[in-house]
């Protein structure tokens, strides 16, 4: 089974067929594999066919792609009850040869575990290998992986992408196993060419080399830094890419789906392979498709998966699907970058935020880096809003910089926040950026 699944899903040069194949020929391929996946969730995975059953809903009912409207949207949380009835593993796994087990942390705080098959794996990795061609990766450059390499998937499935691919991999993982002075070394002594990582670690490790008195452009021979797990902002993107004279590159997945998109050369939204994956965006409220352009959730079904596959499986992301061909040449539909989650959007004092927005005024200070935690709470029946923010070292004695920041803050946002400035490393060590898989910028205390 799993040979047969892999030969559909190839890595490069392999996939550039399908990468720019016609419109209808995609189309075609989908609707095969819809129906293949359909039929083995059904026969073998209790959790769907439960859920088929009590909407009223067979395999057989689905004709076409279009009919995917008719079976019920999956969120977190169902998988969250689904584990907690049926423990350890939940009955979304399936009756599948598993091989792995990677997880996410649910919303209740626990891990949420997700099994691989070997064809899954195999698959996995090509399309890293897909993702990071894409983005200028080849056979000989060095590849230096800075993510955390535990239950969360990306260091792993990146390293597959990477050699098949021909590159040479350096799995120093994140800074609690191998520290970030020593990364940026090894970086430097070693000819690192390539960086991935997530957007907060890769500009941590900018502050880093410049504290150990480092020229990032002159003493590195870096040229592309890869990134998921968090946003890449696009402040965050010009910091990285001013800094370490780079070019850095977004891609969009989750544990549960895998690597499903990946940002070209023209950086224009997130290519979907489509091969693998049909993606939707839903009206938030009734889950009903939205045409192209128009912003909603960001809904996935991945094709390939035979353990824990997700079918119709809301991400909670903000986002829109854009169908206009994309100058590099692929026919695959892209996504929009992502506005930010369902789950991160912030009202306070009635008004919308979502965290982003914070940085958005960092990246007009020089003096500021890019950690900062925003702090909600609540005085009486007001809700108050703090960011603290580390400076850059000596910055703290410029008067009139909080004054500024919270006058950007109020700006951006509409609202008044109270700027804390930090010094250097304070708030680095504090949210423990070695240790992150990614950064947590909220701390919402308003029902404490």
């Amino acid at each position: 089974m799993a040979s047969e699944i892999d030969e559909l899903y190839l890595p490069p040069p392999a996939s550039f067929a399908v990468e720019r194949a016609p419109r209808k020929k995609l189309e075609e391929i989908q609707h095969a594999r819809l129906k293949a996946l359909l039929r083995r969730a059904w026969e073998r995975v209790p959790f769907y066919r439960r859920r088929w059953q009590a909407a009223g809903m067979a395999p057989e009912d689905v004709i076409n792609i279009e009919d995917l409207k008719k079976l019920p949207v999956i969120s977190k949380k169902d998988l969250e009850e689904d584990l907690l009835a049926n423990p350890p593993f939940g009955t979304y796994q399936g009756s599948f040869p598993a091989v792995r087990v990677q997880a996410s942390s649910g919303t209740s705080g626990h891990p949420k575990p997700v099994f691989h098959t070997q064809s899954d794996w195999n698959v996995i990795g090509n399309f890293w290998a897909r993702r990071l061609h894409a983005q200028g990766v080849r056979k000989g450059d060095i590849v230096q992986f800075v993510f955390t390499y535990s239950l969360f998937i990306a260091g792993f499935t990146a390293t597959e992408g990477a050699m098949k691919l021909g590159a040479l991999v350096v799995p120093t993982g994140s800074g609690a196993v191998t520290p970030s002075e020593r990364q940026v070394r090894i970086a430097k002594d070693w000819g690192t060419t390539v960086l991935a990582g997530t957007p907060s670690y890769v500009l941590h490790l900018a502050d880093v080399a410049e504290k150990a008195g480092f020229d990032l452009r002159r003493d590195f021979k870096l040229r592309v830094t890869c990134h998921t797990a968090e946003a890449l902002s696009e402040p965050a993107r010009r910091g990285i890419e001013e800094r370490w004279g780079v070019v850095a590159y977004d891609n969009f997945g989750s544990v549960e789906t895998g690597a499903p998109t990946f940002e070209c050369v023209e950086k224009s939204g997130y290519h979907i392979n489509e091969d693998g994956y049909i993606f939707e965006v839903l009206d938030p409220e009734t889950f009903e498709p939205l045409p192209a352009g128009q912003e909603g959730v960001v809904v996935a079904t991945s094709l390939f998966k035979e353990a824990a596959p997700v079918i119709r499986y809301n991400m909670e992301d903000i986002s829109t699907l854009i169908e206009a061909p994309c100058p590099c040449g692929r026919t695959f539909r892209r996504l929009g970058k992502i506005k930010g989650r369902t789950s991160e959007m912030l009202k306070v004092r009635g008004v919308p935020l979502y965290p982003t927005a914070v940085e958005e005024v960092l990246e007009r200070f020089p003096a500021l880096t890019r950690e900062y935690l925003l702090v909600l709470s609540r005085a009486g029946q007001q809700d108050r809003a703090a960011v603290q923010i580390e400076c850059r070292a000596g910055a703290q004695q410029d008067a009139g910089l909080k004054e500024r920041v919270e006058r950007e803050l109020k700006v951006v946002t509409g609202l008044s926040i109270e700027a804390e400035l930090l010094e250097a490393g304070e708030l680095a060590r504090h949210l423990k950026v070695e240790d992150r898989i990614k950064a947590k910028r909220v701390w919402d205390r308003r029902n404490l």
